[in-house]
């Protein structure tokens, strides 16, 4: 075992150097393990060639070329993207492996899962590593004190979650019927011809970012309410070019989920209790400040694209939802919309509760 992780790490390095394109000869791979205290003899490089061709499938090949006045044959690979996989190679390695099995779990019944845990199957059986002792070999399993807890997974079809990600692999235009959360039946299905840029996995469901063209703006569209995805008509111009600023990162933080705005407001809430000390150990939005107030109490204060004065009643907004979540220890301040909104929820709510015997 002991041998097999030796020879994993020399063409760990050898592949390096091949996939470089600087064309190692044999002299200069003997060289360069040598200096990485993994020295070995002309035959054992050989036999490490050999390995790294026959086993790892590398397309290996020598070159001649003319370094200086001396004519070199160096090593190169015939396919430019290869590399050999990186498989983990120490006992650390190995634990943070079982924190990645665990966090599988929180996304468990979507397509992603499957593909993901293949990966780490693959590594569990594979990796030629011992324990610290040197005498038993380490396999990746679940550690159970270090565990991720996610939503349920809402599952999408898999004719859906095909024709996305097809679309979004060749930066193909995408179209599907879609109607929005909230919608009674009584507003008609909208068809929408989007650029399709990110899927977003948030609190349990998957969400696509892209350019509607029918709003000619970005947009999120929850997968679970999309039918009919498909793409667009192959008759016409049907790819688009990535825009360089596409990741949803960039535009919003993400504090709040997948929500997102085309503007930006300054939020200013008064937090007490559990609340006040929960909100000091987050980043909520930009530019956050937060102010002392006597009696334990804070000013929060945080700019973000995840509330729109212009639009909130007809939109809502994740922020007004963690507001009220908070009940009497969490008072909004400005922007004035986000006051008003707050302020009719609990004057409905309080006339609620009172009609309660």
């Amino acid at each position: 075992m002991k041998n097999q992780r030796n020879r994993y790490n020399r063409i760990l390095l050898i592949d390096r150097m091949i996939a470089s394109g600087d064309m190692p000869t044999i002299s200069e791979l003997l060289g360069a393990l040598e200096n990485a205290g993994m020295g070995v003899n002309r035959s054992t490089l050989w036999r490490d060639l050999q390995v790294l061709e026959n086993e790892y499938n590398a397309p290996l090949d020598k070159k001649d070329y003319i370094a200086g006045n001396e004519r070199r044959t160096g090593y190169i690979y015939t396919s430019k993207t290869f590399r050999v996989p990186a498989m983990i190679s120490s006992e650390e390695k190995i634990k943070s492996a079982q924190m990645m099995a665990s966090l599988l779990d929180s996304i468990r019944g979507t397509q992603v899962y499957d593909e993901a845990k293949e990966v780490i199957d693959e590594l569990s059986t594979e990796v030629p590593v011992t324990d610290a002792t040197g005498t038993a070999p380490l396999k990746i399993s679940r550690d159970a004190r270090i565990i991720f807890i996610g939503s349920p997974c809402v599952p999408i079809p898999d004719d859906t979650w095909n024709a996305i990600r097809d679309a979004i692999n060749a930066n193909q235009l995408l179209k599907f019927s879609y109607r929005k959360i909230g919608d009674d039946g009584c507003r008609p299905v909208s068809v929408r011809t989007v650029e399709p840029y990110q899927l977003i996995f948030s609190r349990g469901n998957w969400h696509l970012w892209c350019f509607d063209y029918s709003r000619k703006a970005r947009r999120l569209f929850n997968l679970h309410e999309m039918s009919d995805v498909r793409a667009r008509d192959s008759s016409k111009k049907n790819e688009f070019v990535l825009p360089n600023d596409f990741d949803f990162r960039l535009q919003t933080p993400g504090f709040f989920g997948t929500f997102h705005t085309n503007s930006e407001c300054r939020i200013k809430i008064r937090l007490s209790g559990y609340a006040a000390k929960y909100a000091r150990i987050r980043m909520w939005g930009g530019a956050q400040t937060i102010e002392d107030e006597s009696g334990g109490k804070i000013v929060l204060s945080f700019t973000t694209t995840q509330f729109s004065p212009e639009n909130c009643a007809a939109l809502g907004s994740p922020v007004l939802t963690w507001i009220l979540g908070w009940g009497d220890e969490a008072v909004p301040l400005s922007p004035p919309e986000l006051v008003s909104l707050w302020r009719a929820k609990v004057e409905s709510m309080a006339r609620i509760a009172s009609s309660i015997s």
